[in-house]
């Protein structure tokens, strides 16, 4: 036989009848309603579940309100790009898997914040240099110690530069016939 846990509802509990009630329009039971609350909440990270908490408070909503809202603002963007792209062409990253399952909090927060830094410090990069170039000083010694520390890593200013490399697939052309067409022979090849 299952183990019997009771609980005691407290004055901030939500009513028995609005629990049936919110069971019923999710198509279960009070107690599987219950049981499902208590799984989630076992299964939460514990980093997440302190993040989630300080972030709630920080925008002065529930928990369920800042997770159910942040969840639909994502869906929503997804199905966006799926109406423009005629599918979503993200890769999903909170769903890679590894031999230990799906990707643990702390690596998919690393990742995602790295590639989110990217996106936004490319962007930020990318309109200081349209300022710059328009002859409008920046301003903002944010703005100038931001440019300088990441010009060299997110800029897309195209640097002049010669180019002594030369790609080519093996199977189009042998080595003799792509040295001929290396600056007109006169690649690499040293002479023995």
């Amino acid at each position: 036989m299952p183990d019997l846990i009771n609980i005691r509802l407290t004055k901030d509990s939500p009513a028995v009848e609005a629990m049936d009630e919110a069971a019923s329009k999710l198509g279960m039971s009070r107690n599987e309603m219950i049981l499902k609350a208590i799984g989630m909440m076992i299964s939460f990270d514990k980093v997440f579940y302190k993040k989630l908490e300080a972030y709630s408070e920080k925008m002065k909503v529930p928990m369920w309100t800042a997770l159910q809202n942040m969840t639909i603002k994502r869906w929503a963007q997804d199905a966006a790009k799926a109406a423009v792209w005629g599918s979503n062409p993200e890769v999903l990253i909170e769903f890679s898997t590894t031999e230990a399952g799906t990707i643990p909090p702390k690596e998919l927060y690393e990742m995602a914040y790295q590639m989110a830094f990217d996106t936004e410090a490319k962007e930020r990069v990318a309109m200081l240099q349209n300022e710059i170039t328009a002859g409008i000083p920046l301003k903002s010694e944010d703005d100038k110690a931001f440019y300088e520390k990441y010009k060299h890593k997110y800029s897309s200013v195209q640097r002049e530069q010669d180019d002594d490399s030369f790609a080519y697939w093996e199977s189009e052309m042998t080595d003799e016939e792509a040295l001929g067409k290396f600056k007109g022979g006169k690649g690499n090849d040293k002479k023995k």
